[in-house]
């Protein structure tokens, strides 16, 4: 517990020496600086967490995963812009609810879960010149998550044992995700994420010293928040690629 508190502060304690220094930096919109209440977005999602461990049988077979061995899941994100929307620094709060069986056993959970992740647009990172309104993004980022899981026996419903977790356990994460634009405020995403619990209990049954996991498939709506103060004078410019407005020209 106290290793994972640790990685959480380290990663903390970078993002905070990280935002200040690059938002100093950018330049978007012509000559304005943004800063750090400049260029966020908010993005509420909704989709399906999918278990991988002990307890399930169609980890290979996509179609029965998504029916038989997942369950209903929403989020939000949270996202700091840098660097003309090449990076993104993104807090997450997940709910999501996961089941899977053998022969004998069967089990359902719910989880909860909060996260700070890296995120790379790489059209945007490889093509500078980039105005199209779509990006294939990449992520991955740790963090805690708490869960309750309940196991019975398909032979005897009544047979039951729950696992529930008085901490938050330790999870580390990767996916990839596509963005489209629909303008300068709103835009819709699709992602899919796989995660590692370090914790073999999420079916409640302990075998093989092999950790769970998890995975959560979403699609999204975001909206794009150019700053959190008042109109500074900017024109109203958007900071985001593929939301630029065209320049004004100037009166002779």
């Amino acid at each position: 517990m106290k290793k994972q508190i640790k990685y959480l502060f380290i990663a903390a304690l970078f993002v905070s020496s990280l935002l200040p220094e690059t938002a100093s930096s950018q330049r978007w919109g012509g000559h304005w600086k943004p800063g750090f209440w400049d260029s966020w977005s908010v993005n509420v999602n909704g989709g399906l967490t999918s278990f991988f461990g002990d307890l399930s049988l169609y980890d290979t077979d996509i179609i029965d995963k998504l029916t038989k061995e997942s369950g209903p899941a929403f989020g939000m994100l949270l996202s700091k812009h840098l660097s003309q929307d090449k990076f993104t620094i993104t807090g997450q709060l997940l709910y999501g609810t996961l089941k899977g069986q053998n022969h004998t056993t069967v089990f359902n959970a719910n989880i909860i879960e909060y996260n700070i992740q890296g995120r790379v647009k790489f059209i945007n990172l490889f093509s500078p010149d980039n105005m199209s309104n779509f990006d294939v993004i990449g992520y991955m980022g740790i963090g805690q998550f708490r869960f309750k899981s309940e196991q019975y026996k398909i032979e005897d419903p009544s047979d039951k044992s729950i696992e529930d977790t008085g901490t938050p356990e330790f999870v580390y994460f990767f996916g990839f995700g596509l963005e489209y634009k629909l303008g300068d405020k709103f835009g819709v995403t699709a992602n899919m994420g796989m995660r590692q619990a370090q914790n073999d209990k999420l079916d409640d049954l302990v075998k093989n010293k092999n950790y769970d996991y998890y995975s959560y498939l979403s699609l999204g709506f975001t909206y794009y928040i150019d700053s959190f103060k008042k109109s500074s004078g900017r024109g109203g410019r958007s900071s985001f690629r593929g939301g630029h407005r065209a320049p004004m020209r100037r009166r002779r």
